[in-house]
């Protein structure tokens, strides 16, 4: 079965990006702030098309609210799902001519879209933001590869305890005991590669061995965090 590729390096890349890109003396929210005015705020309705794998990558993109998937199609039909945008995140970070996957909302979604023109002149003019994203990027690529070996090894439980604690990670300064979960459990099968119903199970085990809570479809509450980083390690 397939397992998640590494798009959510392109994510962080983003991050590190646009923290950086006024200088180390900008604090970075100001810089922020600075690109989300050269940038066009637009709307995303559920399963609309961000943009499609092919298509020409013009533009940069945040996300402000709401879910983004990435994923491709197979060659057999069945769709796989690389990674999961949420508020703040950055999409299309790359450096290929056309965009390597799909993009489409999980649902409604706001976004700032910003010319790649534009991005890469100013990325063109600092050696900082340069080394800085080189280093960052072969640090998440190491983290990746770590990631998809444990995966390739990993129990369908163990899966979803790696997916629920890096969803956990991604809401650090916040209360971390409840994750909101916006994506289906088909969302969450096709990319882990798991079918719907193993998923379902899954939480299932979580739940009945009192790691997690499953108070509504779209939330978790993690009861357990140590024995659910411990599953999520494969351990």
């Amino acid at each position: 079965m397939p397992i998640p590729a590494v798009h959510g390096v392109e994510r962080r890349i983003g991050r590190v990006l646009f923290e950086a890109s006024l200088g180390g003396e900008t604090d970075s929210q100001e810089g922020l702030a600075f690109l989300d005015a050269i940038g066009v705020t637009l709307t995303l309705k559920r399963e609309n098309a961000l943009f499609c794998e092919g298509d020409a990558a013009h533009s940069y993109y945040k996300v402000v609210s709401g879910a983004i998937r990435g994923y491709r199609l197979l060659r057999d039909g069945r769709r796989h799902i690389t990674d999961f945008f949420l508020d703040g995140d950055f999409i299309g970070f790359h450096t290929l001519a056309t965009h390597a996957f799909s993009a489409e909302a999980v649902r409604e979604a706001t976004l700032v879209r910003y010319d790649r023109r534009r991005v890469d002149a100013l990325v063109a003019r600092s050696t900082h933001i340069s080394q800085c994203l080189l280093a960052r990027v072969c640090h998440e690529l190491s983290q990746a590869q770590t990631r998809m070996l444990m995966l390739s090894r990993m129990t369908a439980r163990e899966r979803l305890a790696g997916f629920l604690a890096r969803m956990a990670e991604r809401k650090a300064g916040r209360d971390t005991e409840t994750i909101a979960l916006p994506m289906s459990r088909a969302d969450i099968g096709d990319y882990l590669g798991l079918t719907t119903e193993t998923v379902c199970r899954a939480f299932a085990q979580l739940k009945s061995n009192g790691v997690i809570a499953v108070p509504t479809p779209h939330e978790v509450m993690v009861l357990q965090p140590g024995k659910l980083a411990t599953l999520a390690m494969g351990t």
